[in-house]
């Protein structure tokens, strides 16, 4: 992850907030997944993730595991701050949306450009257990959904004929139409989870005990909004967390409770600047950048690409992004 932890500084700089913990300068090396979530890789190579891809097979869940197809209620912990309204729990198991794969984040068709979130952060935090041979990259957005902008990116990937993962701010589902999820979830996309409460003063306050009480607790709302939403099937293994787990300090404890929820933080190793404190002016700017950052991370053979589906410039940029990541021989996936 070189040369991004000052990058991240600057993006939450540029976002009005301020950093309350040094860059660690690499992530954790938490791989709590569940097993029973691990999903088909593109393509048919298979082996461990020591260097070549994930095996093939059909993504499923346990019955009961983390909760899946159980009844949604609100956690019993207090809830996280929002400005949005408290969701109405149905205290019932929500019939999954008809696009979603039970026990997973996508649709059964995106099974084949999957990746479990345990093995692409391994592959982030240790980059010579990367596959070889081939070059990975995860298109990311975070912040939304969005009513304008995510429709937009969401016809950009669908144009390019290529997948993104969308880590949503989860109580903002109660604001956009259902049939934008039904949509990401056709198109092959996955959407993983990026808070409920998405404020730092809240989930990073504190000694290591408190954050991880109040990480968790904001992720249990943030997947019960979810699957009040989504469908009580709906099952993620990527998180992340607002500023980047690499920008915190004392998240191990808070690591240790999301591994119990079959959660794994995924971080992001290249930017398009989109929040960055000197964002680009341009979309040839937007492509710089893209480039810039994977270089300052030593060119790795997996790149996870940090982007915002609430900003309208990015949608603007994105399919130069998508081509220039083509020219370059890239193939796309999705975070389980």
């Amino acid at each position: 992850m070189a040369g991004i932890g000052a990058l991240t500084a600057a993006a939450l700089i540029a976002a009005g907030c301020s950093v309350s913990g040094s860059s660690s300068g690499s992530p954790s090396t938490t791989t709590g997944a569940a097993s029973s979530k691990s999903v088909a890789g593109p393509g048919s190579a298979t082996g461990s993730a020591s260097g070549s891809l994930a095996s093939p097979g059909t993504a499923s869940a346990a019955a009961g595991a983390h909760g899946v197809g159980a009844p949604v209620v609100h956690p019993s912990c207090t809830r996280p701050p929002t400005t949005w309204k408290t969701f109405k729990a149905p205290n019932a198991v929500v019939p999954d949306l008809p696009e979603l794969e039970a026990g997973t984040n996508h649709s059964k068709t995106a099974d084949k450009w999957t990746y479990p979130a345990s093995q692409v952060h391994q592959w982030m935090a240790k980059p010579q257990t990367a596959p070889k041979g081939k070059k990975l990259v995860f298109i990311t957005f975070d912040d939304g959904p969005d009513t304008t902008v995510t429709p937009k990116e969401l016809s950009n990937l669908e144009k390019a004929g290529v997948p993104a993962t969308f880590f949503m701010i989860t109580p903002q589902l109660q604001g956009v139409p259902v049939d934008l999820l039904r949509r990401s979830l056709r198109d092959g996309n996955g959407l993983d989870i990026h808070s409920y409460s998405h404020d730092y003063k809240y989930l990073f306050h504190g000694d290591a005990n408190q954050r991880a009480a109040h990480v968790t607790c904001d992720y249990d709302w943030a997947l019960a909004q979810a699957r009040a939403v989504i469908g009580s099937d709906y099952d993620p293994s990527g998180f992340r967390y607002p500023g980047g787990e690499m920008s915190w300090n004392d998240l191990s404890k808070a690591n240790a409770g999301l591994a119990k929820r079959g959660v794994v933080p995924i971080d992001w190793n290249a930017m398009s600047g989109d929040a960055d404190a000197q964002m680009p002016t341009t979309i040839p700017g937007y492509v710089t950048m893209v480039k810039k950052s994977i270089a300052e991370s030593g060119n790795p053979r997996v790149v996870v690409i940090l982007n915002h589906d609430i900003k309208e410039k990015t949608a603007e940029a994105m399919p130069s992004i998508l081509a220039w990541l083509k020219s370059q021989g890239y193939q796309f996936g999705i975070i389980s």
